[in-house]
């Protein structure tokens, strides 16, 4: 009995990855059989079930759509080499959805960004009402904490780039200016 459960849960399990048809009937011995595969001419009952996904594809989990609600993340950052590309990787890594603000092409965006840390300096992180300038992966993940975004990578990764202006930014004083920040270039 306990082989045919552990049976059941496996193949419930490999049906996750797609939508799959299981039958389920009892066999002249009275046990109870399931199967992908149709039952045998002589049973007189059986029961056709579509078994699909239990995740809705393209969606967050719940945790992160409470965080996303919350606590909005947008990241400040434009082509300034290393820290840039490092502070996009964090955050890919994680499957953070952020809004992305390029002060250095965008003029909007740089007024934000100077009205935000009060400098041209990028990248930048704005989890909610919370600000983090230069990129410190360890002060970045403990904003992403505190904001309650999950820690690990999770399905839904889209990029926000059209974004309304982010709400008025409290200043934190753990956001001093690090050594890890570039000045964005004047245009």
């Amino acid at each position: 009995m306990r082989k045919l459960a552990a049976s059941m849960v496996l193949l419930l399990c490999a049906s996750s990855v797609y939508a799959a048809q299981v039958y389920r009937w009892v066999d002249k011995n009275g046990h109870v059989q399931y199967s992908d595969q149709p039952p045998p001419p002589d049973v007189k009952k059986s029961e056709q079930r579509t078994i699909g996904n239990n995740v809705i594809d393209g969606q967050a989990s719940y945790p992160l759509q409470q965080a996303i609600a919350k606590n909005p993340v947008v990241l400040y950052a434009g082509q300034c080499g290393t820290l840039c590309d490092e502070a996009r990787k964090l955050l890919d890594k994680r499957g953070i959805p952020y809004a992305a603000k390029d002060p250095q092409n965008q003029k909007t965006d740089a007024d934000e960004l100077m009205k935000l840390v009060g400098v041209m300096e990028v990248p930048v992180l704005k989890v909610g009402n919370q600000h983090v300038k230069g990129f410190d992966p360890n002060r970045w993940n403990t904003a992403l904490d505190e904001g309650g975004y999950p820690k690990s990578n999770l399905p839904l990764r889209e990029r926000k780039t059209d974004t309304a202006a982010p709400d008025k930014a409290v200043n934190n004083p753990a956001s001093a200016t690090g050594p890890s920040q570039t000045p964005a270039p004047k245009k």
